[in-house]
């Protein structure tokens, strides 16, 4: 990789971001292709997932202990212990003081203090992480992949073009998975068939942490031994693949992407610019979550990521 390839890349996305919004937002009512420069920004994404994140940027909880309330969820007995021993690690890595878990027969108990109240509601969630290879995974019509189909895979827009209903969506993934569009667009959906290349099993840890180039809110993941394997190969395949389909002397039409997923939501489908990373992203750097986070929201991510996802996200009891 180029010494001057991430400063280039900041003057185009500076460029794209006086002309477009950021395509880092929640909502994203346009569906139109990205152009080049627009694309910078998905590859700025990608470059800055090979970068170290620093740990000073991880910001504990600041919840106090006067107060307390208890929460009340309904569980699976069969999970309860499981669950109850997941939201007291999330609780922990979150940094809320003065929380407790305990689980009697279908109810967990959560005691906190009343200003944790929206930390304790984050972390309730599944949180089932995943990464797809996107163009192999994302499903067609006749419900198999259809890699070089825009119209599948949304092509440059890959993540939001090309979304059907939700109903569309369950028809064509079978055994797969049904997974809101980038952006969390309710009538947008895509279905994904196959094994993800990583999981939360992957992790070796999540902490929150700033960009340092954009300066924006991110989680970062190290991964386990493992899991560096599963994203250099991954990312090799993808990286390959956009070569391999490229037109010499053409553009970064051909780029292929992966796709970040956690629970039901697409988060980010950055893609691989294979022209400097023709064989992927070395995997022992660790990989980054971002897009649409805040400070307080990425601390929720990585926390909920910290300790492995629920069997079911919990519900209130009552």
């Amino acid at each position: 990789m180029s010494s001057d390839y991430i400063p280039r890349l900041r003057r185009e996305l500076l460029r794209a971001g006086a002309t477009k919004p950021s395509r880092l937002r929640w909502a994203h009512p346009a569906r139109t292709l990205r152009p080049l420069a627009g694309v910078a920004a998905v590859a700025l994404v990608v470059v800055a997932v090979v970068l170290a994140f620093p740990r000073g940027a991880e910001q504990p909880s600041e919840t106090a202990t006067a107060n307390p309330i208890e929460l009340s969820y309904r569980v699976d007995p069969a999970d309860s212990a499981s669950a109850a021993r997941v939201m007291r690690e999330r609780l922990a890595a979150l940094g809320v003081r003065g929380a407790s878990v305990s689980a009697s027969g279908a109810v967990l108990a959560i005691t906190a203090p009343d200003s944790a109240r929206a930390d304790v509601t984050a972390l309730t969630r599944s949180g089932r992480f995943a990464v797809y290879d996107w163009e192999r995974s994302v499903l067609g019509p006749r419900g198999t992949p259809a890699p070089a189909d825009e119209d599948v895979t949304g092509g440059q827009d890959a993540g939001r073009a090309a979304a059907v209903s939700k109903a569309e969506a369950g028809e064509r993934a079978g055994d797969g998975q049904v997974v809101r569009a980038e952006g969390g667009a309710s009538d947008g959906w895509f279905a994904l068939g196959g094994k993800p290349a990583l999981t939360n099993a992957d992790i070796e840890r999540a902490h929150a942490a700033v960009d340092p180039n954009t300066k924006e809110p991110i989680v970062a993941l190290e991964l386990t031994p493992e899991g560096e394997d599963a994203f250099t190969a991954l990312t090799r395949a993808v990286a390959r693949r956009g070569g391999e389909n490229a037109v010499p002397a053409s553009g970064l039409e051909a780029a292929q992407h992966f796709a970040i997923v956690v629970d039901d939501r697409i988060v980010s489908v950055p893609f691989i610019d294979f022209r400097q990373v023709p064989d992927g992203i070395d995997g022992a750097t660790g990989m980054q979550i971002s897009g649409g986070l805040t400070p307080e929201t990425a601390r929720q991510l990585a926390a909920l990521l910290s300790a492995g996802p629920l069997n079911a996200p919990l519900q209130p009891a009552g």
